[in-house]
């Protein structure tokens, strides 16, 4: 497949959806036990029996193929953030404009409640490679109630973007962005405690 200047973002539109298919239906194909035993399993995401087992071939666009390169880098971003959704048990929820579920934004509402996770946010921004991604998110994830939820589709996008030249600083301020929006709109959104007078909790 030809290469342009708008192939990045059109293969992470195509990892993303891909992502969500897998993890959509009652938590996708890979709900059954099995399935998620062999994602738990310590293999690399870029392992290509992994990519076999996910039918990740629906990467390739209808009308052509991905080259080699970009093909690794989404199968790999999918096969990652697949891994660390069977390997924590969060609930894939697609993000939506009445709930954002994208990761800078759902770690913000953790933070609420979860001593620590802002720290461990933090070093996760400075993190650049994709396996010192994963490192940092692995705690994380499992910090969250029960009731959490996240795109994890739109993480995979990111594992992709993060994978591309410079797309490592670019995908890491669109989390910290993300999460410092939140905490801000927090701040000035009254609770019904803080509407009766009652001061709104941290």
């Amino acid at each position: 497949m030809n290469t342009g200047p708008d192939q990045p973002d059109l293969v992470a539109d195509r990892v993303r959806s891909v992502a969500h298919t897998l993890l959509n239906s009652t938590q996708g194909r890979w709900a059954p036990p099995v399935n998620r035993q062999t994602l738990r399993r310590g293999l690399p995401p870029d392992e290509p029996a992994l990519w076999m087992a996910l039918d990740l071939y629906r990467l390739h666009p209808d009308d052509g193929a991905l080259d080699a390169p970009t093909f690794t880098r989404a199968a790999t971003a999918v096969t990652a953030a697949a891994q660390l959704w069977a390997r924590s048990g969060i609930t894939h929820r697609a993000t939506s404009p009445d709930r954002d579920t994208t990761l800078g934004t759902a770690l913000a509402r953790i933070s609420r409640t979860s001593p620590g996770a802002e720290q461990r946010f933090t070093r996760l921004l400075q993190a650049h490679t994709l396996d010192e991604v994963r490192a940092g998110l692995r705690p994380l994830l499992h910090l969250p109630p029960a009731d959490f939820r996240l795109d994890v589709s739109v993480l995979a996008a990111d594992f992709y973007t993060l994978q591309s030249p410079a797309g490592s600083r670019a995908v890491r301020q669109s989390w910290a962005r993300a999460f410092a929006e939140t905490k801000a709109r927090s701040r000035r959104t009254p609770t019904p405690a803080s509407a009766h007078g009652k001061a709104e909790p941290a």
